[in-house]
């Protein structure tokens, strides 16, 4: 079955509720023909990203993994109600059935070509080369309203920082963390050079190709599984250790070792080589964010609506609690938006 692609035109409330039912019923159709075998979630073309080396590294020291075409159920599994519930009743906090609503409906997406993505955060160092090659000056370091916002690590709550940008995070960072306190703006600059210096193209991921390249071919809330306690072991997310330094936060009852970002590919990897897709830091996708895209999604290599006022961060970070960072999970932010939880990292076709 072939789910069609939204028709132009459908500007009425009603038309767009009709269109959304038809999708709804075509999405379980397929989840019927997933459950009797005749479908894959994630089914790697071979003959597509044949020759292609499974990961490459460039003239800066990133490297990227290949991820294969294939298909997926995007969006959330679990009812709206059904996890807010279960996050309040295992972690505390008052979070609303309308924070998960934007992840539904669950539908069907296919990545048509393979495509590399970083295997790890853009860090701090690939950054630095960037600027000294440039001159680029960041969304934190200019304009009437220079810092970012964030967790303020001295007065242990969250605002606005004046003196913060990816120089200065309010904690220390070797060149191998991740880059944080850079806006989307930022994030596309850095692309745009990358892709001179290389003569390919770099760019952001699409929405659907993040969340395609985070499951990995799983369905449950994480790559690691439903539990958010497998968290430790596969994301830096905010924990025992970040909760003792600052109590206000939500975070998994075990300690991943990290009360910050952590290192590049500290955590094990998902089944397609890729690191820290949950937590440590935010990570930009190139979409504008709409909560009800996807009842009008397209199935083939969506790419978001047309215009909007926020784009797309997905994985959460160091600060964020364990809801944030699930595989399903969408949030949105304005463009020149910069923090200390907020980094990115690359996609690139040849």
């Amino acid at each position: 079955m072939k789910l069609q692609k939204r028709p132009h035109g459908l500007r009425t409330a009603a038309e767009r509720q009709v269109w959304s039912m038809f999708r709804q019923l075509s999405t379980a159709a397929l989840v019927v023909l997933v459950a009797l075998g005749r479908l894959s979630l994630a089914t790697a073309q071979e003959s597509n990203q044949a020759g292609k080396p499974k990961q490459i590294t460039n003239s800066i020291g990133m490297k990227l993994t290949l991820v294969p075409s294939g298909q997926f159920l995007m969006g959330s599994g679990e009812s709206a109600e059904a996890a807010a519930a279960f996050f309040n009743r295992t972690y505390g906090g008052n979070l609303k059935a309308d924070n998960f609503k934007n992840e539904h409906p669950q539908h069907l997406v296919r990545i048509t070509k393979p495509f590399y993505l970083g295997t790890c955060h853009v860090t701090r160092g690939q950054f630095r080369q960037f600027v000294a090659d440039t001159g680029y000056k960041t969304d934190a370091e200019k304009g009437a309203n220079p810092g970012a916002h964030g967790l303020d690590i001295d007065k242990k709550e969250f605002g606005y920082i004046a003196n913060y940008s990816w120089r200065n995070p309010g904690f220390e960072q070797t060149d191998e963390h991740p880059v944080i306190c850079v806006s989307w703006n930022d994030a596309v600059a850095f692309c745009k050079w990358l892709s001179g210096k290389e003569g390919k193209t770099y760019r952001l991921p699409t929405e659907a190709e993040w969340e395609y390249a985070c499951r990995a071919g799983t369905t449950t809330r994480y790559n690691s599984g439903d539990d958010p306690e497998t968290l430790a072991k596969t994301g830096n997310v905010a924990d025992a250790m970040a909760k003792a330094k600052f109590p206000s936060l939500s975070g998994i009852k075990a300690g991943d070792g990290y009360a910050f970002t952590s290192p590049v590919g500290s955590f094990q990897p998902n089944a397609f080589g890729l690191y820290d897709m949950h937590g440590s830091a935010w990570q930009w996708c190139a979409d504008w964010y709409d909560a009800e895209y996807y009842a009008v999604s397209p199935a083939d290599d969506p790419t978001g609506p047309d215009s909007g006022s926020g784009r797309v961060h997905r994985g959460g970070s160091w600060f964020t609690g364990p809801a944030d960072a699930r595989s399903a999970g969408r949030s949105p932010a304005t463009p020149d938006h910069r923090g200390n939880g907020t980094g990115f990292r690359v996609a690139m076709t040849q």
